[in-house]
């Protein structure tokens, strides 16, 4: 779960992170880098090094959350067409390894909010709140 979720964690922040559960665990930019990582190299499929539309979908589709069932299909989609408006930032219609390291960036500053370089599970439990709370309200005014 944790490899595959990595992805879907760019792609939907509310899930970032949700292997950091506890409040003593954490997750630091280093780690969340060589995850991401590995992540990118497993998802790449034909060894373009870059991350297709196709190639996304397939990694979210065969995606278990809880419980070990896998994501629904609507749901796997959704995932991949957000991971890829938000991190394909040249519009090629592919995202780079350097694109995707770029998100995962973004994504992690959400999540530290104290700024040490560390998330722990209090910190992505309040990203996660923050985040669900601005998807069911929308985006912020002036967007």
């Amino acid at each position: 779960m944790t490899r595959a979720l990595f992805l879907a964690a760019l792609a939907l922040p509310p899930l970032a992170l949700t292997q950091v559960a506890p409040a003593t665990a954490q997750e630091t930019r280093k780690s969340a880098e060589t995850k991401l990582d590995g992540e990118f190299a497993a998802s790449d499929t034909n060894h373009d090094g870059f991350l297709s539309q196709a190639e996304v979908l397939a990694r979210m589709s065969n995606m278990k959350v809880s419980g070990g069932k896998r994501l629904d299909p609507a749901q796997a989609k959704k995932i991949a067409t957000l991971f890829m408006a938000r991190a394909d930032t040249n519009k090629d219609g592919k995202v780079s390894e350097a694109e995707s390291q770029a998100l995962m960036a973004n994504v992690f500053s959400k999540y530290d909010l104290n700024h040490d370089g560390r998330v722990d599970g209090q910190e992505a439990a309040a990203a996660r709140a923050a985040a669900k709370a601005q998807a069911t309200s929308g985006p912020p005014k002036g967007r």
